[in-house]
């Protein structure tokens, strides 16, 4: 045998390999728990999941309404998993959310011993965080590339400045791929790059400068460079479809109303860091107030200052999104988006590890103010923190740790005492916050997350729909299925199941009769689920008491179509239209009591006219007219995107048409001053055939 052969299997060198070993069991149990845990229960969580899915598996990057094309060019994958790839996707979220625990170990190890940055990266794996490896969404593989940046900022400082600065820009141009509030990470991560240079001493401006220019350039060159080549042009928008119609609309209107639900919902936040991490929120308040010299600071003060810039940033960015949803008639201000910034806390176990070793504490003065102020938080969060909405998709720590609960009293006692501890100077009050508060916490999250997450596993009415439908029909036509119900998320999940991107909805309102122009024109199914009935005349394929399939074949002689996102002209089916606003990705709004669409042909004596739209308001509500000349007939229409048939008998000489508007209204009539618009229908397209003979 070799020598290192012969070491290797001496006491010393079998204890040398039982901590990786051993570690690597453990993680490898974890995995296991996880997939299990999530194993066959239904998707829940919509439009999320729904879109994700469609994104990554059934369209073109292109077609990506969020840039997260790194994360859905990954999980397009799971196609090769077949009709089981939400089983495959939660397995890669699964593999993904436990690989960030060697690098936070890592990172850990770099203030605390082995054995507690140990606990840290196990805590981190069993924390409520890993709720979203159950959900097709990219919150896992996003926490990953967190820890993976965190490990590169904090512990890779040894390497040259300037490949420090780009290995951090590129990693986090390719977290804004995942998710695109990576790009808001960027001014913390510049700062933190210019604080790293001034560690290093005199003439330290030069190098922070550079340092900081070669992070902000490697991230956009990574972002829009890699998504170009993933979604070509649409990949150099900065925030997407989606996110980036929500960002005009924010910087839009009076900014100073975002003060006060800002204030609010921050109050939120405070109390749910307090209430969870007290002992390193306190760290983090005391070397905000008292920052480290120059000759003093550590690698603890390296790790307080950027878990800090990286909580602001996140969560400022959390609290303001929250404030700009937040109007009157609506819970959006009072609704907790904790997921948002969670992937930093298990850094704040890490923060407390490293001043259980770290250099000394600030003023006693100091200690007692910060203790007794985060001590009152606690305590007006008995009273104030119920009264937020708390969603376990939103916040699973938050989820976990409500007051209904009992047991969180505990919690939150043990919290104050390890605040007043810490105060007192005593070093088991970070003890007591990592090695009893912290696991409390754990195994409360862990039951709330299990008690959820079996909650999903039987079959709900959309569940059994559209698992029938995805059955019943041939993969060819699963793209011609409306699906009814009066429930959008619940229609969204019927649709998951179909998983086909072209199926539409129809939405209905509750125990409503389908009236007849609401039967689909252009498709050829009708999933419906709930207490709908259908019109006579219409026979089930597959029926029960939980839903109905039918098969629509109406033949029909299309004469023209038109999409309302394009211009009207003497080509095409439309020649003009009035009371309509401007051009919008989807089509127009209406902004008017009426609307006038003219044609560039006369109707047909026997019209069938079909338009896709949606409403705004109350409008969903109240009859709509659309008039032809002498004839005319009511519809009603949801505010989802749905499809509308009329059947109208005309002269044969009319070219315009009218549609009565029962309530324009605008949304700063609604408490939205940035539109003033009296919207009342959203036109996407039309179309005019009639019946074959």
């Amino acid at each position: 045998m070799k020598r290192e052969e012969i070491g290797a299997m001496t006491p010393h060198g079998l204890r040398r390999h039982l901590f990786p070993l051993a570690s690597f069991a453990v993680l490898a149990a974890i995995f296991a728990w996880l997939v299990m845990r999530s194993y066959g229960i239904n998707p829940t969580v919509f439009a999320d999941e729904w879109y994700y899915s469609k994104m990554a598996r059934l369209q073109p990057l292109s077609e990506a309404i969020v840039p997260s094309y790194l994360y859905l060019w990954l999980f397009g994958a799971a196609n090769a998993c077949g009709d089981g790839f939400l089983e495959c996707a939660r397995g890669a979220n699964t593999l993904l959310f436990v690989a960030g625990a060697p690098f936070l170990y890592l990172t850990a190890r770099s203030v605390t011993g082995r054995a507690t940055a140990a606990a840290i990266a196990l805590m981190a794996t069993l924390a409520p965080l890993n709720l979203y490896t159950a959900y097709f969404m990219p919150e896992s593989v996003y926490y990953l590339g967190f820890c993976i940046l965190s490990w590169v900022a904090l512990t890779r400082r040894h390497w040259h400045w300037a490949l420090h600065a780009l290995a951090c820009g590129v990693l986090l141009g390719l977290m804004s791929l995942l998710k695109v509030h990576g790009v808001f990470l960027l001014p913390s991560l510049l700062l933190f790059l210019a604080y790293s240079r001034w560690l290093a001493g005199p003439g330290w401006i030069g190098s922070a400068l550079l340092s900081m220019a070669i992070g902000g350039a490697s991230l956009f060159a990574v972002k829009f460079g890699l998504g170009y080549l993933l979604a070509g042009e649409a990949g150099l928008s900065l925030f997407g479809p989606f996110y980036g119609g929500g960002a005009n609309a924010a910087s839009a209107g009076d900014k100073l109303r975002l003060l006060k639900p800002a204030f609010v919902i921050a109050r939120a936040h405070l109390m749910l860091l307090a209430l969870a991490f007290g002992v390193p929120m306190a760290l983090l308040l005391q070397g905000l107030l008292r920052p480290a010299r120059r000759a003093d600071a550590g690698q603890a003060d390296l790790v307080g200052i950027y878990t800090l810039l990286m909580l602001g940033a996140a969560a400022g960015m959390t609290i303001l999104y929250t404030a700009t949803l937040a109007y009157p008639g609506t819970y959006e201000g009072l609704r907790m988006h904790v997921r948002y910034y969670s992937f930093v806390f298990p850094l704040l176990w890490v923060v407390a590890a490293a001043a259980v070793e770290g250099r000394g504490q600030a003023s006693r003065g100091l200690r007692w103010t910060i203790a007794l102020l985060l001590s009152a938080v606690l305590a007006i969060a008995v009273v104030k923190l119920p009264t937020y909405a708390v969603l376990p998709v939103d916040s699973p720590e938050a989820f976990a740790l409500r007051f209904e609960l009992h047991w969180n009293y505990v919690i939150l006692a043990l919290q104050i005492g390890a605040l007043l501890l810490w105060a007192a100077g005593r070093a088991s009050a970070q003890r007591l916050f990592l090695f009893v508060v912290t696991p409390l916490f754990i195994i409360s999250g862990i039951q709330a997350t299990n008690i959820q997450l079996h909650l999903l596993a039987p079959d709900q009415a959309a569940d059994m729909a559209g698992k029938a439908a995805h059955r019943l029909v041939p993969p060819a036509e699963r793209g011609k299925i409306t699906v009814a119900g009066t429930d959008i998320g619940q229609v969204m999940r019927a649709q998951f199941h179909i998983d086909d991107k072209d199926s539409a909805m129809l939405m209905l309102p509750q125990d409503a009769p389908i009236e007849p122009y609401q039967i689909p024109v252009r498709n050829k199914w009708l999933l419906v689920f709930g207490k709908h009935a259908l019109p006579q005349g219409l026979t089930p394929v597959a029926s029960n008491e939980h839903y109905a399939l039918v098969h629509l074949d109406a033949e029909r002689r299309i004469l023209g179509s038109a999409r309302l996102n394009e211009e009207f002209g003497p080509a095409g089916l439309l020649a003009g239209g009035e009371g309509l606003s401007h051009i919008e990705g989807f089509g127009r709004w209406s902004d008017a009591k009426q609307v006038v669409l003219h044609f560039n042909a006369p109707l047909p004596k026997h019209a069938f006219i079909v338009f896709k739209a949606w409403s705004y308001g109350d409008n969903s509500e109240l009859p709509f007219t659309l008039r032809v000349g002498d004839s005319s007939a009511q519809f009603r229409i949801s505010g989802a995107p749905q499809e509308v048939g009329l059947r109208l008998e005309t002269d044969g000489q009319q070219r315009s048409l009218v549609i009565e508007v029962p309530h324009p209204t605008s949304p700063a009539e609604n408490g939205d001053p940035r539109d003033t618009r009296k919207l009342g229908i959203a036109l996407a397209e039309i179309e005019i055939s009639t019946p074959v003979n």
